[in-house]
């Protein structure tokens, strides 16, 4: 990137804080916008609503010299935006990224992390550090996972910029909307679940906050949680899972691949705890889809999870 290029920082739909971490600070450092196709996540609504930064829905690509796409795996997930090729560049951390053209330092934990390995910066400004920290923290599922450079990233970044995990994580968490709260004590009300050698998968349909959701299924006892909702547009799955599971070999962010290279109406994508699957249809289908799929992985793979 040079100084005198107008630059737009792209990030995928329904931002989390890790893209929306990444993006203020590389905006902070080269200038430019940020845009994504839709509205950010819950956490990542509480991340901008800090910031104060302006997440740009509608975007004219003509304004700018280079577009730099973060922590997104597939160009589906940039929809209906269609960047132009010859301007684009591609800084992503996930294993089933799905883009042409190369992308950078792919498998990191999370974007933030190589967006500070990139930067190298010396000083950090309080709000730099919670954007990173908060991107670190909730791809780290709270730091449950995470590599030995991701924490000692994680601590430059916390000496540099003097905030602590609790500041963080109560920006993120503790703001917690009537909304969200109505949709996570209902989504649990209309839940299902099967269990199958030791495993509890757990499925709901809900309006919104798929992902808030499914978290809190986890929190109350499933081992893989999928929340699904759909309106005029389609239908859009948050699967989460444990790390006690992922250690057996499942990978949620590999299963809703799957589903996408099968049926063109799908596109998925994510980590292996955690992951999104949008398309065209039914939500009630391809929510049985994916418990389908999580079953017989689990049969044929001849996994099995003490019971407690």
């Amino acid at each position: 990137m040079e100084k005198d290029e107008e630059i737009l920082f792209l990030v995928h739909q329904h931002a989390d804080p890790d893209a929306i971490g990444s993006a203020y600070f590389l905006q902070k450092r080269w200038g430019g916008k940020i845009a994504s196709p839709t509205g950010p996540s819950g956490t990542g609504k509480n991340l901008l609503n800090f910031l104060g930064v302006e997440l740009n829905n509608e975007i004219e690509f003509s304004e700018f010299d280079r577009i730099v796409i973060l922590d997104t795996p597939d160009p589906s997930q940039l929809e209906p935006f269609e960047p132009p090729k010859d301007k684009r560049s591609v800084i992503d951390h996930h294993r089933n990224s799905s883009w042409d053209e190369e992308i950078f330092f792919r498998d990191w934990t999370s974007c933030c992390e190589i967006v500070y390995d990139m930067e190298e910066p010396k000083e950090l400004t309080k709000e730099e550090g919670i954007a990173l920290i908060g991107g670190i923290f909730t791809d780290t599922s709270s730091l449950r996972r995470g590599t030995s450079e991701t924490f000692k990233i994680l601590s430059e970044i916390m000496e540099k910029s003097e905030v602590g995990l609790e500041e963080v994580r109560s920006i993120l968490f503790d703001k917690r909307s009537y909304s969200e709260k109505i949709a996570r004590l209902k989504g649990a009300q209309r839940s299902s679940h099967r269990e199958v050698n030791g495993f509890i998968i757990v499925k709901t349909e809900i309006g919104a906050f798929e992902g808030s959701v499914s978290s809190y299924l986890l929190r109350g006892g499933a081992d893989i949680a999928f929340s699904g909702s759909e309106d005029g547009n389609g239908f859009r799955i948050s699967g989460r899972a444990k790390e006690e599971v992922l250690e057996k070999g499942i990978d949620i962010g590999r299963l809703f691949k799957s589903i996408q290279e099968s049926d063109s109406k799908a596109f998925g994508g994510g980590h292996p705890g955690a992951g999104v699957i949008t398309g065209e249809g039914s939500v009630g289908k391809y929510l049985d889809l994916c418990i389908e799929k999580i079953v017989d992985e689990i049969k044929e793979e001849g996994l099995g999870k003490s019971k407690d």
